[in-house]
């Protein structure tokens, strides 16, 4: 009985690190969809847009690679609209001081326009790194690195390398 009362706490420990690190494999999945969504549309244009459709740099401070902007004509009206316009057409992803911040509406990785798309004190992003493989035709291959861990929790970590092909830059 008292080795069961001895193993009890043990056991709740471990089944409340796989809990918090399924919920933070969820959160990097959601996060690489939305980044993979957006590198699969980048580039689509109903006209002549003019611009990038995809770049990636880095903000001041943080490491190469780290920021990722796209663009691509949502409403088909032949144009990349931008700026604080409501159907912008330009989002950012973006490293920031150990979060992850988002934008729409500038392609560009400065500008004072970004939210933090994590709660800086919940979950601690260590990387978020894009880089370009390798392009044949007009479809480049991309690879999105995630990593990070609970705040509260730093054993918990994870870790997500997802390939993705972008079709239209």
């Amino acid at each position: 009985m008292l080795s069961a009362a001895q193993l009890y706490p043990l056991l709740r420990s471990q089944s409340q690190d796989s809990a918090q690190l399924f919920r933070l494999e969820q959160l990097f999945s959601q996060v690489a969809m939305g980044v993979e969504k957006d590198i699969r549309r980048a580039g689509f244009c109903a006209g002549a847009c003019q611009g990038k459709a995809i770049s990636i740099g880095k903000y001041p401070g943080e490491v190469e690679n780290s920021c990722l902007n796209v663009s691509y004509d949502l409403n088909r009206n032949g144009v990349w609209d931008g700026g604080e316009q409501q159907d912008a057409e330009s989002f950012g992803y973006r490293l920031r001081g150990q979060s992850l911040e988002i934008q729409s509406g500038a392609h560009n990785c400065h500008g004072d326009r970004w939210e933090k798309l994590f709660d800086p004190q919940e979950v601690v992003l260590t990387v978020f790194r894009l880089q370009r493989l390798s392009a044949q035709n007009d479809a480049a291959l991309y690879e999105l690195q995630l990593a990070g861990y609970w705040a509260k929790r730093p054993t918990v970590r994870q870790h997500t390398t997802r390939l993705i092909l972008g079709r239209n830059q």
